[in-house]
């Protein structure tokens, strides 16, 4: 009797501990389901796109979740391919970019149980399940046009001009260009020059041909350092200054890392933090502190934006201008220096 009481208690051990094996196995970090959907041609563009994948990544690791991917081309789909993952019961789900937010507003209503995450913009109609995630690019575009400036005005002493070529003329992109010009204009101010400015907006964010095309009638009229803004499109114009002898400026990552073919033309980069912002976004989500209906602002002082490091061209800058860069930044930072977004 006692062996039989010795196996009884042997056989009840055994299943406790089984027991808490599967509830540790069926924990609610593990089970969650996240989809992340953008429109475009592929998440390896080098620039915005991966920098969003990665930052998903990163968090799939840290909390074991079940990630899926959605990307596509087509304009007119969007509150059904959100409905898709909705109807499925996933958890979160992250929209990448501006043409996600009628649709986002939409869904978050009607899939309450659901977390959203609108990438780059500002939901219009703020809902309490649903997280807006931002960007003051504005900050690093504009000392980068006074780089360029500077750059341009050292290297062609006759005619120099900074450009930039833009996806398309939405304020996302305009928040980068229009302020980068207002860096050469703060130069030209500094330094009584006369660098001169052009850019075009191509309408498109996935035509590198056409993106090459622009940059190469900028520099046809005189350009020498051209600002490319908006995934392959920019990378099309960055791609074309290399060729033609030029250099350039990258965005939304370190381009001279993600994007090494036109790395040895690249002075810097303006980087938008996407990947740190969106795995700080699920991390909330993940440990239950998800605030619905905020923002979730990306600026110089908390580096969810900044300047890339000048790589191969650290020691062609000199300590004046890399003075003056920095004293633009803290004086975006507090407030003394206005980047005219």
């Amino acid at each position: 009797m006692r062996n039989l009481s010795k196996i009884l208690a042997l056989f009840l051990l055994i299943f406790i501990f089984s027991t808490l094996a599967c509830n540790k196995d069926d924990s609610p970090t593990q089970s969650k389901k996240v989809a992340m959907l953008a429109q475009g041609t592929t998440f390896e563009d080098r620039a915005f796109l991966q920098s969003c994948k990665t930052g998903l990544e990163l968090a799939k690791a840290d909390f074991m979740l079940k990630c899926e991917y959605n990307l596509d081309t087509a304009t007119n789909n969007y509150q059904e391919r959100i409905a898709y993952f909705g109807d499925q019961n996933f958890d979160l789900i992250i929209l990448i970019g501006y043409m996600w937010n009628d649709a986002t507003a939409i869904a978050a209503e009607k899939y309450p149980n659901s977390k959203f995450v609108l990438v780059d913009t500002e939901l219009s109609n703020p809902q309490p399940n649903a997280v807006s995630i931002l960007f003051d690019v504005d900050e690093a575009a504009f000392p980068l046009g006074f780089l360029s400036a500077w750059w341009a005005d050292s290297h062609d002493s006759e005619s120099a001009a900074a450009g930039y070529v833009g996806a398309l003329e939405i304020p996302q992109i305009r928040q980068f260009t229009e302020p980068f010009l207002s860096g050469v204009n703060r130069y030209n101010q500094n330094y009584g020059k006369s660098i001169n400015i052009m850019g075009d907006y191509a309408g498109d964010f996935f035509n590198a041909d056409l993106g090459m095309h622009i940059a190469d009638s900028l520099i046809g009229l005189g350009v020498d350092i051209i600002f490319g803004v908006g995934s392959e499109t920019g990378n099309g114009a960055l791609l074309q200054a290399k060729q033609a002898g030029k250099w350039g400026i990258g965005v939304d990552v370190d381009q001279y890392i993600s994007y090494p073919e036109v790395s040895n033309i690249l002075i810097s980069s303006a980087i938008k933090g996407l990947d740190n912002a969106i795995y700080a976004v699920v991390s909330t989500f993940v440990n239950n502190t998800f605030v619905g209906g905020g923002i979730y602002r990306g600026n110089l002082s908390n580096t969810g934006v900044g300047l890339a490091p000048y790589h191969d061209y650290d020691e062609l800058i000199p300590d004046s201008i890399k003075i003056e860069v920095d004293k633009i930044k803290a004086g975006i930072i507090d407030g003394s220096i206005s980047t005219g977004w």
